[in-house]
């Protein structure tokens, strides 16, 4: 697949990324593996869902080539309050990912990935899935869908 410049630009500044593994602080470790992709507006018509997907999926590959050896988690969210895709890894020691509220974890990129590109950088549905409510109704729970994989 052709990759936009901006995909290939984010890739290449990230493929090659030290990774902190630190068992005894999951925050420490976390913040520090974190990265953030936001496009400007003159970017985004530039970027299909499709590229992000290999794009993540060339970041795994990476990593696990340079993590052989280490159980880490690699995992992947969109922080709508931030606009951006992120990704980190974690070591799989610590059992749990360093969120503090509801997840549903899944193997399919490809979720998180439309949310991101079609529903936030594209703005093409509301990002919550909110469904018609009556006023009597409380809002649904937050619950963050992350992508999870173990790495290498």
């Amino acid at each position: 697949m052709m990759h936009s410049t901006v995909v290939n630009n984010w890739f290449a500044m990230a493929k090659d990324d030290a990774v902190e593994i630190d068992p005894d602080d999951i925050n420490h470790e976390a913040t520090t593996n974190m990265w953030r992709f936001s496009p400007t507006d003159e970017e985004t018509p530039q970027i299909h869902a499709a590229e992000i997907v290999e794009f993540i999926g060339q970041v795994i590959a990476a990593r696990s080539s340079a993590l052989v050896g280490e159980d880490m988690l690699f995992y992947c969210w969109h922080d709508a309050q931030c606009r951006q895709l992120r990704y980190s890894l974690v070591s799989r020691s610590h059992g749990r990912l360093p969120f503090r509220c509801a997840l549903r974890e899944t193997q399919d990129l490809a979720l998180i990935v439309d949310r991101v590109v079609n529903g936030d950088w594209r703005n093409a549905h509301d990002m919550q899935d909110a469904t018609e409510q009556g006023d009597e109704q409380e809002p649904a729970p937050f619950v963050l869908p992350v992508f999870v994989v173990p790495v290498p």
